[in-house]
């Protein structure tokens, strides 16, 4: 079986492009790929150290965690980061936490392992 039967999840990355020099957002950039989403609740540390659920999809407190394929940092010509967001299940996410699966894992096909709020 190929690695991209697993990966039957459309997912938009909108790509964070930095700030101009006026310290101004720059326009972001939708990147179209295919992943892995499993919900279920998650209790992760955000960005500030605060623990947080995972999730929020659809208005219930179900946890998500999202799995990308080795072609994202292609995609995005750069790792992805906290910055970025994800988009799913007609909603924007944010970028919680981007971890990475470990080589005896079974997941080990996925490059990043996202959980999204």
């Amino acid at each position: 079986m190929s690695n991209g039967a697993y990966m039957v999840d459309e997912i938009t990355i909108i790509k964070y492009n930095g700030v101009d020099v006026n310290n101004e957002p720059l326009a972001t950039t939708r990147v179209p790929v295919k992943g892995k989403i499993e919900y279920k609740v998650t209790y992760i540390k955000d960005l500030t150290g605060e623990e947080v659920v995972a999730g929020g999809v659809g208005g219930m407190v179900s946890g998500a965690m999202v799995r990308l394929p080795e072609s994202i940092d292609t995609l995005l010509t750069r790792a992805l980061v906290s910055e970025d967001k994800l988009e799913f299940d007609d909603a924007e996410h944010a970028i919680l936490k981007i971890g990475r699966p470990k080589a005896f894992s079974s997941y080990f096909i996925f490059k990043y392992e996202v959980f999204v709020a």
